[in-house]
């Protein structure tokens, strides 16, 4: 298993390798923007699952809150996407959910995610609830306190105990594969 853990891991830098010379391709201002990051990877504005998705992606990662993405913020997100650990993406996930800044997840930051999560997954998985299903499912295995809300510490834990709400907690949404395959439009 090391080995190949070993062999994709030289793919992903490989892969975010091509990324960044893309960036300094596309951006030598080095001030890379939403429409931009969206022509980059293909994102047509006709789709709005991807183009809500790469939105929620490119704010999350705009950490001076310029409405751009310079070298270090664009090399941090691929980093974090194509290599990062498991509890990275969960970290990283809450913080996107987490619209308010307060550190805890009220019901209408998860419904708002999982409505473009839902939209996304069901072009890749059979997803038989509807997003207000979801939702509350996830409180319901989550919410241990039963305060409404979900806590930092709640997610950590819920999200590693269950397969299930990892899979829907996780906003990645197989985010390695859809870079990489995007990736190809590049070349």
């Amino acid at each position: 298993m090391g080995q190949v853990e070993s062999h994709n891991e030289e793919m992903d830098l490989e892969q975010i390798q091509d990324l960044c010379m893309t960036f300094m391709k596309e951006c030598p201002s080095g001030a890379l923007h939403l429409h931009e990051l969206k022509r980059i990877f293909g994102v047509p504005a006709c789709c709005e699952e991807e183009t809500l998705y790469i939105e929620t992606v490119f704010h999350s990662f705009d950490t001076n809150r310029d409405n751009t993405l310079d070298f270090m913020e664009y090399t941090a997100a691929l980093h974090l996407i194509l290599r990062g650990n498991l509890e990275d993406r969960l970290k990283w996930s809450f913080k996107i959910y987490d619209k308010d800044g307060n550190g805890k997840l009220d019901r209408q930051e998860v419904k708002n995610l999982i409505r473009i999560i839902y939209k996304i997954k069901l072009h890749t998985t059979a997803i038989n609830m509807t997003p207000n299903e979801v939702c509350d499912r996830i409180f319901e295995l989550v919410d241990e306190n039963h305060d409404g809300q979900i806590s930092f510490t709640e997610f950590m834990e819920g999200a590693q105990k269950d397969e299930w709400v990892m899979n829907m907690l996780k906003l990645d949404v197989n985010a390695s594969g859809w870079v990489m395959q995007n990736c190809v439009k590049l070349t």
